[in-house]
């Protein structure tokens, strides 16, 4: 019972030290249990990373898991039989459900569920609940012993739907975030725990639940060891002010020594890794980069230790050559017309890295700070490039078709075949193929002004004026193809007394009779041939997902007896919950994602684009249930909930210094003049912060041909250009 860290900033190698050391233990210590908890998206990646270093390729007494996952090792081992657990999406329908039926008690957000995500922001806010461990007694309490009539109201309604939400869920559900909160009932039990050594690596923080976790793991563990991102030159066992970059190490080091203290576990030597970082020795620029980006307390300090620096800096050229003047550098800032120009610039980089400079493409990665913004640019210039890349996100399928079709349908039963619903589901693409009948209908539905389902479900025999010669046997025939498939459907919707299962058993074979699974499939195949791979798997997983929240849907709510409107409601809420994540193609791929999700390892070169104001750093979107000032007062009064905004500003600090810190040999910050739209933009406050860092550095721009050297689309386009100026000009010198 015995609690370490190793503690170093990024790059100073204490992930490696961890493994190393943690193979070499196991390998003396065959009979011993070893357990690495990591972050869940980082798992895949610890377990490639161990097993390399590993000299016999295995990893027989090294368990590596996120929290999750040792919960689930730990019930399979006790044999405890959970309830059904509720992810996103079932927390999201049974909100939509116990909110319907609490509405008259819901003061204050009674007449805003009908609001498009608003769910969503229940599901948010009970969530956080969940996971901070606030009960719905401690609600009513706050509710009581607050002065704000609004805060009041606010969480005298939460604590309605929290009840509600128990009360329906009670030993049939459990939502995800309780998984924790079970584990630390039953760990005390665990023979896979007991004497076992625990490190935890990737983190850079815990929630309440997970320290409570931990305090039963320094209890019951021969050993935990805690990796810190923090120079441990600043004094890491003194908690520091918020705004400092390291406030949240620092935290993590003083709750968890506490945690220690009382549990009665000893302190084994920490491991200090102090000096340059190892990651940096070829990339002085980016050594320096992580020794005083936002250092801001440390000014005089930095300035005392010029003359050491240059000292320093003089000894590594004259050792290693960086003084040359062919020297590349590891830090290019790089401004751009667009975000078009911008891609164009990093694919062509990309391609000179790969070509000139022997990198593989696995060996580079691409971040933002608005990957929703960039997706897209990015997407069709690497594949344009014949670049090979993995993008690092999740895609919500509302803009599917077959759910687009799915939410139409709905609306048809509701709207009683509206001239609006009956051709957003026809426009689909899935209901019908025929697009010049289609045409045709519609111009026959508006002349007439057909509208509701009698209509639609009785032969037309009416001709408008100058239709004539329309073929009223092919529309009739046409018609009746479209109104077949909800005639069924219908039935069992109009019926005050079907219920969910009944109802999703009809939406189930009206998707059968419209053949839809096929349809996607063949859509599928389409998108294969044409080189659409993103596409291509998400239609190929689309189906699936559907079939799977019908399940849910079912399991959740089968009995239940609900109107048509509260049906569709509660579908939306779970489609909007459902994401299309995609895995890597390949092995040798560049990897672009968000500055938060994504994980990177051993990366080369990192292109950090869109660094402008408002991205970077993220302008302050919090919203939600509780304003930021109702938070503060909540927090006044000892209330644990997830960080305000102005601690998040603080907080992404901290991921901007660990991305920026990622690469081993250079990092390229680029920016544009303009947004896709022709809007003005600024570089982002970073830019100026790393330049006061570099002030002999200047930005690069956009050249043409310079990119025209390295990439395939960037020469078409130069020369088309140039042929072009040349028609226009006998005299044109590059040519």
């Amino acid at each position: 019972m015995a609690l370490q860290f190793i503690m170093g900033g990024s790059g100073a190698g204490k992930t490696r030290l961890l493994y190393e050391r943690l193979i070499e233990e196991s390998i003396k210590r065959p009979k011993q249990q070893f357990v690495v908890i990591v972050p869940e998206q980082f798992s895949m990646q610890a377990q490639k990373e161990v097993v390399s270093l590993h000299p016999r390729r295995g990893t027989m007494n090294i368990d590596i898991m996120s929290f999750e996952r040792l919960a689930y090792r730990v019930f399979d081992e006790l044999n405890v039989r959970l309830p059904a657990v509720l992810d996103d999406m079932g927390k999201s329908m049974v909100l939509r459900k116990v909110a319907a039926g609490r509405k008259k008690e819901l003061r204050l957000f009674g007449s805003h569920l009908d609001k498009s995500g608003f769910i969503g922001e229940l599901k948010s806010m009970m969530s956080e609940f969940f996971q901070y461990g606030i009960t719905g007694e401690a609600l009513k309490e706050m509710a009581e012993g607050t002065q704000s009539a609004m805060l009041r109201q606010k969480l005298s309604d939460m604590s309605e739907l929290y009840e509600g939400f128990r009360e329906y869920t009670k030993d049939r559900f459990i939502a995800k975030e309780e998984i924790l909160d079970i584990l630390c009932r039953v760990i005390p039990r665990s023979e896979l725990i007991k004497d076992s050594v625990v490190t935890l690596d990737g983190y850079t923080g815990f929630t309440p639940v997970q320290y409570r976790l931990l305090e039963l793991l320094l209890t019951y563990c021969r050993q935990v060891t805690v990796t810190i991102t923090m120079n441990p030159e600043e004094n890491p066992y003194r908690e520091k002010p918020i705004q400092h970059l390291f406030h949240l190490s620092s935290h993590t080091v003083c709750r968890l020594t506490d945690l220690a203290a009382s549990s009665g576990a000893g302190r084994t030597e920490d491991i200090l890794l102090k000096g340059d970082c190892p990651r940096f020795r070829e990339s002085p620029e980016l050594s320096k980069i992580e020794r005083e980006l936002f250092r801001y307390g440390r000014r005089g300090e930095q300035k005392e230790g010029k003359q050491k620096e240059g000292k320093r800096k003089e000894e590594k050229q004259n050792q290693t050559g960086c003084g040359a003047p062919n020297r590349k550098s590891g830090l290019i800032f790089h401004q751009a017309e667009n975000p078009i120009r911008e891609i164009q610039f990093v694919c062509a980089q990309i391609e000179r890295l790969v070509k000139k400079e022997g990198y593989r493409y696995r060996d580079i990665a691409v971040v933002t700070g608005a990957l929703s913004d960039y997706s897209g640019e990015l997407t069709r210039q690497f594949q344009e490039n014949k670049i090979p890349c993995f993008l690092d996100s999740k895609k919500n399928i509302l803009g599917n078709p077959m759910v687009e079709l799915l939410r139409a349908s709905m609306e048809t039963l509701t709207e009683d075949f509206s001239y609006e619903s009956v051709f957003r589901y026809l426009k689909t693409g899935m209901a019908v193929e025929d697009v010049e009948k289609l045409s045709r209908l519609e111009n026959y539905v508006k002349a007439l002004g057909i509208r509701g389902y009698k209509r639609w479900n009785s032969r037309w025999e009416r001709v408008y004026r100058d239709g004539e010669l329309l073929n009223l046997d092919e529309l009739n025939e046409f018609r009746e193809q479209i109104v077949a498939p909800f005639r069924p459907l219908r039935e069992v919707f109009s019926d005050r007394s079907s219920s969910v299962r009944e109802m999703t058993a009809a939406l189930v074979h009206f998707l059968e009779e419209i053949h839809a699974e096929e349809k996607l499939g063949e859509w599928e195949k389409r998108f294969s041939e044409m080189g659409e791979a993103e596409l291509e798997k998400e239609y190929s997983q689309i189906y699936g997902l559907v079939m799977e929240l019908f399940d849910r849907v079912a399991a959740l709510l089968g009995d239940e007896v609900v109107s048509r409107r509260e049906y569709a409601q509660i579908l939306d809420a779970g489609f909007e919950e459902i994401k299309v994540g995609l895995i890597p193609a390949v092995v040798d791929r560049v990897v672009a994602g968000d500055l938060t999700r994504t994980r990177l390892s051993h990366i080369k070169a990192l292109f950090f684009v869109g660094v402008n104001d408002g991205i970077v750093p993220s302008a302050v979107r919090r919203g939600g249930i509780l304003t930021e000032a109702e938070r503060r007062l909540l927090k006044e009064k000892g209330v644990e909930l997830a960080p305000t905004a102005r601690e998040e500003g603080f907080l992404e600090r901290l991921y901007l210094y660990l991305v920026m810190t990622k690469p081993s040999d250079t990092l390229f910050l680029t920016w544009s003049q303009t947004s896709a739209a022709g809007k003005g933009l600024r570089p982002s406050s970073l830019i100026g912060q790393v330049k006061s860092l570099f002030p002999e550095l200047t930005e690069t721009r956009s050249d043409e041909f310079e990119e025209a050297a390295w990439s395939l689309p960037a020469g078409r386009r130069a020369l088309i250009g140039g042929l072009r100026e040349r028609s226009g000009s006998s005299s044109q010198p590059k040519f």
